[in-house]
């Protein structure tokens, strides 16, 4: 029996065709009051398990599954029947996990998921037949959140934070750091932080400095440890990915040779991100004749015209600009003298807005700017 024959005979009739569930609930928070690690670090770990207990299935040969819908409103992934194999029960396919098999066979996922079912079907399971290779199922609830290749070597949170916390007692962190902010979803943030260590850069205003812990468990981010920024009086914070100090460790391999890297690569994170602290003491006397002009030079830095804008608009409500001001009437407020620190943080600001992938990548475009205009 082939797969598009077994997958179609388990389909139920739907009016729509089936969609794949959703992802785990991507949540930042922010902690008005910092929390030790260990207690951040447990929110994480109960986020996890909110979302359904982990499991892994490897499968040798992609070919042995099938792609269908037994509801007809779920997509799923299917054992073909082969004799003496138990298919068990299906899998339902999240929208990672649904991108990442598409991607796998050669699909575009957004016109697959505009098919109807049979169509849905016959398409992924033709796919499936023409990929001979082993995959790593990663599942949570029974549903498949992540589909890998085999040589994914999972660092997954649990393992990650217990090696973090070992580094922290081990170089004498334990009683100084605390956690400003934590991301969960696909992608995983702890944002770790010396309080004892803050430093007004102006009257009222501290800066402290720290890292960021990242990582994924479904293939979206390498573990990686970022000197960090953070400003008290707004939460905004600034990663300096781009520096020395910024260290990716990828899922290939023993997971256990992170912990390592990771006793290595902490402290000298630490030790740059506070090096940063003088960058915005700097930015606060560097001033710029126009506001506007300076945010249009963003352009440069890789931001598109809506980021532009976006910042405008964050830098322009802090003169009491209305939300719903017109284009002319925002040019007109930004064509004013400003400072080097204020675009900096109008830049943090705006990347409160966004998902955890985009607001990371704003708040590097953040550091890269301090660093070209205060450096």
């Amino acid at each position: 029996m082939t797969a598009t024959a077994v997958a179609e005979e388990r389909i139920a009739p739907s009016l729509a065709p089936p969609r794949p569930r959703p992802d785990q609930p991507e949540r930042w928070h922010n902690f008005t009051d910092p929390v030790p690690f260990d207690v951040a670090a447990q929110r994480i770990l109960d986020a996890h398990r909110e979302d359904g207990e982990r499991d892994d299935i490897v499968t040798t040969d992609v070919r042995s599954w099938a792609f269908g819908s037994t509801d007809g409103e779920t997509m799923q992934l299917v054992r073909i029947p082969f004799a003496g194999r138990d298919p068990g029960a299906p899998l339902p396919l999240r929208e990672l996990g649904f991108s990442q098999l598409c991607s796998k066979v050669g699909a575009p996922a957004p016109y697959i998921r505009s098919l109807p079912a049979k169509l849905q079907i016959a398409n992924m399971n033709w796919g499936l037949t023409q990929q001979q290779s082993p995959a790593l199922l990663r599942l949570a609830g029974g549903e498949v959140r992540a589909v890998l290749s085999d040589r994914y070597a999972a660092a997954d949170d649990e393992l990650l934070l217990e090696m973090v916390s070992d580094c922290l007692d081990r170089t004498g962190y334990r009683n100084d750091v605390m956690v400003r902010a934590t991301g969960v979803g696909p992608h995983t943030v702890l944002r770790i932080t010396l309080p004892n260590e803050g430093v007004p850069v102006k009257a009222g205003d501290v800066i402290e400095h720290g890292i960021d812990l990242g990582n994924s468990e479904l293939g979206l981010r390498s573990v990686q440890v970022t000197p960090v920024t953070y400003r008290l009086v707004c939460l905004n914070g600034m990663r300096a990915w781009r520096s020395e100090a910024a260290v990716r460790m990828r899922h290939i391999g023993d997971p256990e040779r992170l912990r390592d890297q990771i006793a290595d690569a902490i402290p000298v994170a630490f030790a740059e991100a506070r090096g940063d602290i003088e960058k915005w003491k700097r930015a606060v006397d560097v001033l710029m004749d126009s506001a506007l002009e300076e945010i249009e030079s963003l352009r440069g830095l890789g931001l598109g015209a809506a980021d532009v804008q976006a910042v405008g608009r964050t830098l322009a409500g802090g003169r009491l600009l209305p939300v719903d001001a017109s284009g002319e009437t925002l040019r007109e407020a930004l064509d004013v003298e400003t400072s080097v620190f204020d675009i900096a943080n109008a830049i943090t600001a705006t990347a409160r807005e966004r998902g955890t992938a985009a607001r990371l990548t704003l708040e590097e475009v953040g550091h890269r700017y301090l660093t070209r205009r205060a450096s």
